[in-house]
């Protein structure tokens, strides 16, 4: 009776903090995660639209094929492993070849993984339009435009990075950490 109340009260105990670290965990992992190029969410945001014409058109599939072909590979793996040591063990050398079947058999599943990935590399290009999560909204760029650098970086001596406004060509500009002056070069391009 006390070893199942004990097993009752761990189990409990276990899932009452696993639930604190989920709700604690999850805002800070989704904000973690920037987007690669700016302009950013001001706030952090992790629903980006973008400009890409009938762009959920292919989000949406590609964010599909990528989980499941993710999904399926993960799964797929040590169903394989298994396989391949059920096959060999008993049957030898001469197993190989359905063996080999088997490691074919991740080949679909690695394929719609590698296509989602490259339809949301593809979505990612474009420019930032509208931010789910705060509402923030951005003005049209050209993709050219948006994927070359939009301002060159100048380091201070002091470590901090200073960006040159594409106005700024041949003015100065002041570090706001040691408040030391710097020559802003012509932006190329």
């Amino acid at each position: 009776m006390l070893d199942s109340f004990l097993q009752g009260l761990a189990a409990k105990l276990v899932e009452e903090i696993l639930k604190r670290l989920a709700e604690w965990l999850t805002p800070k992992a989704l904000r973690s995660v920037p987007h690669r190029a700016s302009p950013n969410c001001p706030r952090g945001g992790y629903g980006v639209r973008r400009w890409m014409r009938g762009g959920m058109w292919l989000f949406l599939p590609s964010v599909l094929a990528f989980a499941w072909g993710f999904g399926f590979t993960l799964l797929g793996v040590p169903v394989v492993v298994l396989t391949v040591v059920a096959v060999v063990v008993p049957n030898g050398v001469g197993g190989l070849l359905s063996a080999l079947l088997a490691v074919l058999g991740l080949l679909v599943p690695v394929t719609l993984m590698i296509v989602g990935a490259f339809g949301l590399a593809h979505y990612h290009s474009y420019p930032p339009k509208w931010c789910a999560r705060c509402h923030g909204r951005w003005p049209r760029r050209g993709r050219d435009e948006y994927l070359r650098a939009s301002a060159p970086v100048v380091t201070c001596g002091c470590g901090q990075r200073l960006r040159v406004p594409r106005t700024a060509a041949g003015a100065r500009l002041r570090c706001p950490r040691c408040r030391s002056e710097h020559a802003a070069s012509a932006p190329a391009g």
